[in-house]
């Protein structure tokens, strides 16, 4: 809103190649952004990416075909869009992943691509999509104890974004830091879904 050398691998020197992949995948979690002219306002989040469903204690892996769906609520495009102007993005975005018995305890996601993506229907959401590609960072993960390898979104993640001005010279402007904050007025669930098992 935190979310990345290109990595097609996915899974590690020294980790079991016959586990299965499976998609891992978060709740829509609601943050707060510093939208450009109409200030913070809200933004919808969700995350997938894909990982062996099961992985060897200490063994590593690395996380990939990462995906970020940010959905801009109809209020908040209508103001983008007849207040300000805007109709349109393009950017890279950076995230946080917090994990329980894995090592970084928090994962850094750099360089997630934001295509240039435009407003269909300024009195609808926008979704924006933020995906891995070629210049995307994703660290190696090494697996800890015998149990269970937890993740969670974190709290904060910030975007360096163009904006497109449909009344404005020269038409995209910036880029601009966007940053988001984890809506906190009411409880969220911040974990991914499912578990990773740790044999």
């Amino acid at each position: 809103m935190g979310l990345v050398a290109a990595i097609s691998g996915f899974v590690g020197a020294g980790s079991a190649q016959a586990a299965a992949d499976v998609t891992y995948g978060s709740q829509t979690l609601r943050y707060e952004c510093s939208y450009p002219v109409i200030g913070f306002d809200y933004l919808d989040v969700e995350i997938e990416f894909k990982a062996p469903d099961a992985v060897p204690a200490n063994s590593q892996f690395v996380p990939y075909d990462i995906v970020a769906t940010a959905t801009v609520p109809q209020n908040v495009v209508e103001l983008l869009y007849y207040v300000a102007g805007i109709d349109g993005v393009r950017g890279t975005a950076d995230g946080t992943v917090s994990l329980t018995n894995g090592s970084p305890g928090t994962v850094t996601i750099g360089d997630l691509a934001v295509a240039e993506q435009f407003v269909v229907d300024p009195l609808n959401d926008f979704p924006v999509i933020a995906e891995q590609g070629g210049s995307t960072v994703v660290p190696t993960i090494t697996a800890g104890s015998p149990g269970v390898l937890t993740a969670n979104m974190g709290d904060y993640f910030a975007a360096s974004l163009d904006f497109h001005y449909y009344n404005a010279t020269p038409e995209w402007q910036g880029p601009e830091t966007f940053e988001c904050f984890l809506d906190t007025t009411s409880p969220q669930n911040t974990a991914f879904s499912p578990n990773m098992t740790v044999s």
